[in-house]
């Protein structure tokens, strides 16, 4: 197979359809990081983008409430999701 692109480098092509932002279904946990004391959690919102949050940000067009060594506690509009880690 020969290529256009000098080594190493990523087609244009390619490089554009990776770093394409598509919608989602719905926003999800991806991985919790940090201490008891001051835990993290890195989200996928549904626009395709990766965040950090931690308690009592915004974000997805709710706050965190909570996160535990495995889910996050979104509250919005008067209501709680729990979203967890995704299973292996």
């Amino acid at each position: 197979m020969t290529s256009q692109t000098p080594q190493g480098q990523t087609p244009p092509q390619v490089a554009k359809l990776a770093t394409e932002q598509v919608r989602l279904e719905r926003t999800a946990l991806i991985g919790i990081f940090g201490s008891n004391a001051a835990p993290g959690a890195l989200i996928r919102t549904n626009r395709g983008k990766f965040e950090r949050v931690a308690v009592g940000d915004k974000v997805a067009g709710g706050i965190v409430a909570a996160i535990s060594e495995n889910s996050l506690v979104l509250a919005k509009r008067g209501k709680t999701t729990l979203m967890k880690l995704p299973q292996t």
